[in-house]
């Protein structure tokens, strides 16, 4: 098996112990990428100067002045431990699975939890907001140390999905969580009653606000059209009265007005600054954020 291959959400489903699945992601990353989820922080290599009076000499470089015969000192990015929130929708909506039996709410958990992880170890603080039956709330607060870690994977497992309701308002509230510069994940399927233009506002304003901000769609491959979804009626979860018929596979429209709404999202959200991410829940997580990490890497 390729090594792009390990780590299907199927498997990582099977292992209930999140710190274990978090543990496992972390460890089949690349070296170095697994300083942060996206933007690489922490005390990086930057560049090479000449040597000037009162400079720290531990951070001579010998092999440098053997080639060049002059002094020279490495220059560092300083170090930055930023608090993060992260926000998981398990609304009721993002509890269906397709045929690879793993929900949108449950991809949402193991990818928060392989996240916070990441987070841990970049030095990050993160914390957690929760949208399920139990309603919307502030799970976790933003905490460092493996104090804080254990309370995030904690709060992670106790996430029950189901409930409805607008995310918009826990989006705001868990901007309002951090302090300086911070960072703010939104794991969803963005699929609003407003088609999603309160969630837009909420995040730009943690955008506008300094903190860097990433939405990540969630859908199964169903949903996109890619396979499965025969005939039939299909209900809002949110609102079980709601029936509509339709042949997602078949039905080129489904997919053009699906594309259409999301395509209006990523286009808002990018113009306030958000950056914008896609998943499905067949994805393997490895190359899923290993991809983001380069990605976000390029200057």
């Amino acid at each position: 098996m390729r090594r792009s291959e390990l780590l299907p959400p199927e498997l990582l489903d099977g292992l209930r112990d999140l710190d274990w699945v978090a543990r496992m992601v972390a460890r089949g990353l690349d070296p170095g990428l697994h300083r942060s989820p996206f933007a690489g922080m922490g005390e990086d290599f930057e560049r090479h100067r000449p040597y000037q009076q009162g400079d720290d000499l531990r951070h001579l470089d010998w092999r440098v002045m053997a080639r060049a015969d002059r002094l020279h000192v490495r220059r560092y990015r300083e170090t930055t431990h930023l608090k993060a929130m992260v926000v998981v929708d398990a609304s009721a909506s993002m509890d269906f699975a397709g045929e690879s039996g793993v929900s949108k709410a449950r991809f949402a958990i193991l990818l928060a939890a392989s996240l916070g992880h990441l987070m841990h170890m970049g030095g990050d603080h993160p914390g957690l907001g929760v949208l399920d039956s139990g309603g919307s709330r502030l799970a976790a607060s933003p905490t460092g140390g493996r104090e804080g870690r254990g309370r995030f994977l904690h709060a992670l497992e106790g996430v029950a999905p189901g409930g409805s309701g607008s995310l918009a308002p826990l989006v705001a509230r868990a901007g309002g969580q951090l302090r300086g510069r911070g960072r703010l994940v939104v794991l969803s399927d963005f699929l609003e009653d407003d088609e999603g233009e309160a969630l837009v506002v909420a995040m730009g304003q943690s955008a506008s606000a300094g903190h860097e901000v990433t939405a990540v769609r969630i859908l199964t491959p169903e949903e996109l059209g890619a396979r499965g979804g025969g005939e039939g009626l299909y209900l809002d979860p949110e609102a079980p009265s709601r029936r509509i018929p339709g042949a997602p596979s078949r039905d080129r429209e489904y997919q053009r007005r699906l594309e259409a709404y999301y395509q209006r999202l990523r286009r808002e959200a990018r113009r306030k600054g958000v950056a914008w991410r896609e998943a499905r829940t067949d994805d393997p997580l490895l190359p899923l954020i290993r991809r983001w990490v380069r990605e976000s890497a390029r200057p």
